[in-house]
């Protein structure tokens, strides 16, 4: 796989574009509204939020997956479009009336999604008057743009770039993702898009997404919240040209690869990037029964306001993290249980590893990124969760999120 082969993102058969609409409130010129869209019909695959509160671009996104073909995605930064009832459906499909109509497509190819505050109505005077520039503008060299628009609390833009060959030739893959508060995912996460001037056939699309996003985008947390609007879509193959995913299983095992690798790569960005963010930490746990207590336990830890708040702190108390796991539903012998922070023990059969245990592990809490390893030896499943730390700033950042 190349990372780095180009820095342009540009991807076969797709274009991108951005303006500035003022989304969230008059007299700003930041990029919040965004489009990126194939030259043709492309194989569409996604998922969706599992909150039962959810957008309605979620609802309408619903609808149109189930063709599995689109043309368009139109994305808003500012507002979530969500508990806006009956108006918001009708908003969401207006604005991806226009687009389609600017576009000369078929407006159930255009799929919608929005990030922002809820509860609110999509600004549609100031909105609707952009999308023409924002058709007009289209580009090949304007993923970058896409990125910026989608952000609310991120500080940066998250794009994943990969290309590798398969047996009738080369492909290359861009995701790009926004998100770094309400992050807790379960099926789907955030804003994703991914393009690819590679076709695969619908069935294989979707189960790659659904499982490179069930190891990595939905193993990461912020603060333990999932979305109303969480959505990751996939479009493949976007031009006449566009090589075809043929039945060779190694092929599909480079396409699949190169899938998750974005997913990954965005995934340590969203979290890297989580608001008042200072650590990015792996939480991991092995030596379980099941992979289904394996996920429960690190998502429990992860998620602990007690142990994000001592990463936070550089304070390796041991004990929230054994806390946490057992007050995560998983039965366990905590006499047997092995914690480590880095490679330093700091708990052996469930008592403290050493009398000197402290100093090196605080040594390495001190660090931007460092790992929690707890091993139950009791099976051969474990799980791994990103999370952060939990800061004072986070808790500025939501205290005034809507204004």
């Amino acid at each position: 796989m190349d990372e780095s082969a180009n820095q342009s993102y540009v991807i076969n058969g797709f274009r991108f574009s951005a303006v500035a609409a003022e989304v969230k409130k008059p007299g700003t010129d930041r990029l919040d509204l965004a489009l990126v869209v194939a030259d043709r019909p492309a194989v569409l695959a996604g998922v969706t939020t599992t909150n039962v509160v959810y957008a309605a671009p979620v609802a309408l996104t619903r609808q149109r997956l189930a063709d599995g073909l689109c043309r368009a995605v139109l994305i808003n930064s500012g507002n979530a479009n969500a508990c806006t009832g009956q108006d918001g459906m009708n908003d969401a499909r207006e604005l991806t009336e226009k687009t389609a109509r600017e576009l000369e497509v078929d407006p159930e190819l255009v799929i919608p999604m929005s990030t922002g505050v809820i509860g609110a109505r999509l600004p549609m005077d100031r909105m609707m008057p952009r999308i023409p520039d924002l058709v007009r503008g289209l580009a090949a060299n304007r993923a970058p743009d896409v990125a910026r628009a989608m952000m609310t609390t991120d500080t940066k833009p998250k794009m994943s770039f990969r290309t590798a060959s398969i047996s009738n030739g080369s492909f290359s893959a861009l995701g790009m993702a926004k998100g770094s508060g309400m992050i807790a995912p379960r099926m789907a996460t955030l804003l994703g898009v991914i393009v690819t001037d590679l076709k695969v056939p619908l069935p294989l699309l979707r189960d790659a997404l659904v499982d490179s996003c069930s190891k990595t985008l939905n193993r990461i947390t912020v603060d333990g919240d999932t979305s109303t609007n969480d959505t990751v879509i996939v479009l493949s193959g976007g031009f006449a040209e566009a090589p075809e995913l043929g039945p060779s299983m190694r092929d599909r095992e480079v396409f699949t690869q190169a899938l998750e690798e974005i997913c990954l790569d965005l995934a340590r960005q969203l979290v890297a990037d989580g608001e008042g963010a200072t650590k990015l930490v792996e939480v991991h746990v092995c030596g379980v029964h099941n992979e289904e207590a394996a996920d429960r336990l690190a998502r429990t830890i992860a998620e602990s306001p007690l142990v994000k708040t001592a990463f936070h702190g550089e304070d390796p108390n041991w004990g929230r993290i054994l806390a946490a796991a057992g007050r995560s539903g998983v039965f366990f012998d905590s006499t047997r249980v092995d914690l480590f922070i880095g490679d330093v023990p700091v708990m052996r059969n469930g008592r403290p590893a050493t009398t000197d245990w402290e100093p090196p592990a605080k040594r390495e809490m001190s660090k931007n990124k460092f790992r929690v390893t707890l091993d139950l030896k009791a099976g051969s499943a474990e799980a791994t969760f990103l999370t952060t730390d939990l800061s004072a700033e986070y808790v500025r950042i939501n205290a005034d999120y809507r204004s």
